[in-house]
């Protein structure tokens, strides 16, 4: 009996075994043995070490089982960054006695040695799995080694390919510099190479709504309708959408500064939401303003707002309220931020500002569309010019554009001439297609009196809308024929919104500089209510007061403008340069371009 009871003990004790599994580490090869020092030291990121530990195993090993341990000591030098290391181990594991995914992390080893020796093809042979046959764990990898690959041979289109599958798999600040990439991959095809192979992708490739967003910028027709992407949670609780896009959320909270410094931006703000809001005659939600300038500040303002029930946030205003707020680990509302930092959005978030990057991008555009490619820059040494600057450059060259000089003027020295005169001639003495003024209004009306003499009279001029810093309208005809990135309400292109000029009159929040960010506040409740709709569909737009909102890859909101014209020292729209009629419509509809 005492035999009968210890055998069935230890069928037992046999039978629970079968059910216990080991976690491993997803970056390792998967392993046939129980779970040793070694894999353990490779859980624990602990990479140099688990390579010393699997490489002595593989000493003591024979046959399969030291290639495989070879292997294993091969890909944690790789991670630790020991690259000879791991090409010396990676020797001593025969491919021929690998089996089951091991093979593969042979070959994606080989491919990055490979590639280290600029052999782009030989890696790319290695590479050619069928993509869902690569296990998750070493997908990242697989596409990343690709795409350098193919990037190398000159196969751009196909590179970016790959770092769309990559950028599926990614979050944060990996994720941006992936798309980044992705753009800039893009931005270097013809338009005729750029539409076919968009055309050519299949049906839910993620590629498609980056070759997309790039045609819709260049002025191209799409080949097909966006497809649709993936569900957010924190969008797909909100009640059901109109047809238009139209989704808002049950309980809206807005996070503003309403006391402390920056308490008039914050109202401004507050008061164009409220514009925004009384004009929507459809269910609208419950808003609730919660003050960042209180004590206790963000946190305590959002510790309030998610007490509250809140769906969805608006706000807060700052930027580094905003790093602080997609800094927290536990935010899972969406949100529209009302400026951006330098932490990524969460999913189903936008980031929303009056950025300068918009209007140098947009003036480049301007300046492309009508054939005027080789541009001389006048700019100031501050921040927002220089933010301005960068992006029109940078736009400029990858749509075909030259920068042929850069004037930097400087308040001691009023004597624009010889610098410009320089700048021509260190381009060969050809003067430019169009001048691009990133200056605020005085330092502008210098140049306008001093480009006759400089031999550049009848030149275009684009200009930022810094140059309405310090405008007089006196002395602003000196800046007649200039012409500047505007927001439609501004210049009368009203969209069923009140004349602002009537408006300001009436409402303090909307006088001088608080127009602007009412205008902006208005738009802040535009895109809160088609969030879904921008999120979900690539493609959709939102006609706002501050121009037509679009949102990227990586959750910026990004703001197409009016355009105006100086006119007998008055801003007014320039002719063909209105985002759209001034029909009376309210611009509320989120729609494809």
């Amino acid at each position: 009996m005492l035999r009968t009871a210890l055998l069935l003990l230890a069928l037992a004790l046999l039978a629970g075994c079968a059910s216990v599994s080991v976690q491993r580490d997803p970056g390792a090869p998967a392993a046939s043995a129980p779970a040793t020092a070694a894999s353990q030291l490779a859980d624990e990121g602990r990479h140099a070490e688990a390579a010393r530990a699997y490489a002595q195993q593989a000493n003591l090993a024979r046959g399969d089982a030291s290639a495989r341990n070879w292997l294993r000591a091969a890909w944690q030098h790789q991670l630790a960054g020991e690259g000879e290391a791991a090409r010396s181990a990676w020797a001593n594991a025969s491919r021929r006695r690998l089996d089951g995914s091991d093979v593969l992390v042979h070959d994606l080893l080989n491919a990055g040695f490979r590639l280290e020796a600029n052999q782009a093809g030989a890696a790319l042979e290695l590479l050619g799995q069928r993509r869902d046959a690569v296990p998750d764990a070493y997908a990242e990898r697989w596409h990343g080694l690709r795409a350098d690959a193919l990037q190398r041979q000159g196969r751009g289109f196909d590179a970016a390919a790959d770092l769309a599958w990559l950028a599926t798999r990614q979050l944060g600040e990996t994720r941006l510099a992936t798309v980044g990439r992705i753009v800039g991959l893009l931005s270097a095809e013809s338009d005729q190479t750029l539409s076919a192979k968009a055309a050519a992708l299949p049906v839910g490739h993620p590629l498609y709504a980056y070759a997309g967003r790039a045609l819709s910028q260049r002025g191209l027709p799409l080949p097909r309708p966006y497809d649709r992407t993936g569900s957010t949670p924190g969008l797909d609780a909100l009640p059901p959408a109109e047809f238009d896009g139209y989704r808002p959320p049950e309980r809206l909270a807005a996070l503003l500064p309403l006391s402390g410094p920056l308490a008039a931006a914050g109202q401004s703000v507050r008061d164009g939401m409220l514009a925004g809001y009384y004009g929507e005659s459809r269910r609208r939600p419950s808003l609730r303003f919660y003050d960042t300038g209180a004590p206790g500040g963000l946190a305590a303002a959002l510790q309030q707002a998610t007490r509250d029930g809140a769906q969805m946030l608006v706000g807060p205003l700052s930027r580094d309220e905003v790093n602080a707020l997609f800094a927290m680990p536990e935010l899972s509302l969406p949100t529209v931020a009302l400026n951006r930092g330098t932490h990524p959005t969460t999913p189903g978030s936008a980031s929303y500002a009056l950025a300068p990057e918009d209007e140098g991008v947009a003036a480049a555009d301007r300046l492309l569309q009508r054939g005027l490619r080789r541009v001389l820059v006048v700019a100031q040494a501050d921040e927002t010019s220089q933010r301005a600057l960068s992006a029109f450059r940078d736009h400029l060259r990858e749509r075909g554009g030259e920068v042929i000089g850069e004037v930097s003027v400087r308040a001691d020295n009023p004597d624009y001439v010889p610098d410009l005169q320089r700048a021509v001639q260190s381009a060969g003495g050809l003067r430019p297609d169009a001048l691009f003024l990133s200056l605020k209004a005085a330092e502008a009306r210098l140049l306008a009196s001093q480009v006759e003499p400089a031999g550049l009279a009848g030149v275009p001029r684009v200009a930022t809308s810094q140059i309405l810093s310090g405008a007089n309208l006196r002395m602003d005809v000196e800046l007649d024929g200039i012409e500047y990135p505007e927001l439609p309400w501004l210049i009368g292109l009203r969209g069923g919104l009140p004349d602002a000029d009537t408006l300001g009159n009436t409402l303090p929040s909307a006088q001088g500089g608080g127009a602007r960010l009412f205008a902006f506040g208005i738009d802040a409740w535009k895109l809160a209510v088609h969030l879904d709709k921008l999120v979900s569909d690539p493609g959709a737009q939102v006609r706002g007061a501050t121009g037509d909102l679009t949102l990227d890859a990586t959750g910026q909101v990004r703001r197409q403008p009016a355009w105006a014209v100086f006119s007998g020292g008055r801003p007014r729209p320039a002719p063909d340069g209105a985002l759209y009629p001034d029909d009376g419509a309210t611009p509320s509809d989120a729609g494809t371009p």
